[in-house]
């Protein structure tokens, strides 16, 4: 293949052009979207921003309302559902911001945002990943390649990078596919970044370039069928590389699903191995950016005995916690309303679905009537096989230095360097904001 980057533009140039032809600038798209009234921009004709947008897109100067939109988009999907045409509106949203920060962004600043953050990604995962999984475990992730239980399988699963940062959570994930009789090669890790960073940084081409080489070790490891953990994973393979690929190959080499749905198809099969567990009432925070994955979720955890799941109103909203960053006004009214409601509600459990929603908010349940736990741990809990939520045990302690003299004597005997991990926790787990956030 000619150069990645330049080839995955090329393909996502072709399909922004089919979908503006086959736009009507009917505004379903911005009437459904639940951040015009956070951006301010609530009033606007739904058709003509749109339009601001196709036009962009097209080469020509940003209008001002189309472009706050397309700013404070925090991946939803809400539009996509709402298209009368079918039209991949969120897809669109994000080439806007490529060209966005290509109409305003100075080039050489933007490739050195591209490489610091992705490096600052890289080093947290391995870092805080190497600290709170045991070799062996890690082993079985990674990292570029099928980890150490790689074999005749019928999935490749493709845990993304960050959810090494929450090894009990990963882990509980391939206790599941094992306990449903389905055999993994495990992929994953900075080796297969799925090219966020850069994109959210503006870097269109580097992305690519990561993006499609990740669909090339996906290809190579041979099975027709992957599975994704990480829902930025599913839009930025699942959704853009694959698309991109398809449109200028005419190919696609596998299908990737999301965990939770691949899990609840095969639901009969893992049910006899899900014991019952203490009885919770459990809230869930929900994310509506994978089409399904909610409803997926809900079948899992009803099919374990002592869950009683109790709905919250608040509308969902982001593809996961560090994607309402754009808005942090925003984001921590979303936030506030759910933890006020969770507690008027009387529930014991308050479950985040995904990894970052975790490392985001595994600390807000201090001095609240509930626990705040991954879906991953009561899972793990009704399979038989609980695991430490180390990650929340460690951000409890409240700072770096905390956390450092905590783990010193341990970070030795894994061979870990200090002052990297310094730096990771720094960057992850007591950031004031998530790596992934675009520039504002």
């Amino acid at each position: 293949m000619a150069d990645r980057g330049e080839v995955y533009l090329s393909g996502a140039a072709t399909r922004v052009a089919a979908f503006a032809e086959a736009c009507t600038a009917c505004g379903k798209c911005f009437e459904a979207c639940p951040m015009p009234a956070a951006a301010g921009i609530e009033a606007a004709d739904g058709g003509a921003v749109m339009s601001g947008l196709l036009g962009l897109l097209a080469g020509g100067a940003s209008d001002a309302t189309a472009a706050a939109w397309t700013s404070a988009c925090c991946g939803s999907g809400y539009c996509r559902d709402a298209c009368p045409e079918g039209i991949d509106v969120r897809f669109l949203q994000r080439m806007g911001k490529l060209a966005l920060q290509a109409e305003t962004g100075d080039p050489r600043e933007i490739k050195r945002r591209s490489v610091a953050t992705y490096n600052a990604m890289a080093a947290s995962a391995r870092a805080i990943g190497g600290l709170l999984a045991e070799p062996e475990d890690l082993a079985r992730l990674g990292d570029g390649r099928p980890g150490a239980d790689a074999g005749p399988a019928d999935v490749t699963f493709y845990t993304g990078c960050n959810v090494w940062k929450t090894p009990h959570i990963v882990l509980t994930a391939l206790d599941a596919l094992e306990a449903a009789g389905v055999r993994a090669n495990v992929m994953g890790g900075p080796a297969m970044c799925c090219g966020v960073y850069a994109f959210n940084q503006g870097d269109g081409k580097v992305s690519g370039r990561q993006a499609f080489g990740t669909v090339e070790k996906l290809k190579a490891a041979g099975n027709s069928q992957a599975i994704s953990w990480c829902p930025s994973c599913q839009i930025q393979i699942g959704d853009l590389a694959l698309g991109n690929w398809r449109a200028e190959t005419g190919e696609t080499p596998f299908d990737l699903a999301p965990f939770y749905g691949f899990i609840a198809e095969r639901i009969e099969a893992l049910r006899p191995h899900l014991k019952p567990i203490r009885p919770r009432r459990v809230a869930l925070i929900e994310r509506p950016a994978i089409p399904g994955a909610m409803a997926a979720i809900r079948t899992i955890l009803g099919a374990i005995d002592g869950v009683e799941l109790v709905p919250l109103s608040v509308r969902p909203a982001g593809v996961m916690e560090n994607t309402l960053a754009v808005l942090k006004d925003f984001r921590d009214e979303q936030r506030a309303a759910i933890l006020d409601e969770a507690s008027a509600l009387g529930v014991d459990v308050l479950a985040t679905v995904y990894h970052a929603c975790h490392r985001e908010l595994c600390r807000y349940d201090d001095g609240r009537p509930f626990e705040i736990l991954n879906v991953m741990s009561l899972l793990a809990e009704a399979l038989g096989k609980p695991r430490e939520d180390r990650y929340k045990a460690l951000k409890a302690l409240g700072s770096v230095d905390a956390v450092i003299d905590a783990v010193a004597p341990d970070a030795a005997r894994r061979g870990l360097d200090l002052e990297q991990l310094r730096s990771a926790l720094s960057a992850d787990m007591f950031a004031a904001v998530p790596l992934a956030t675009p520039p504002r």
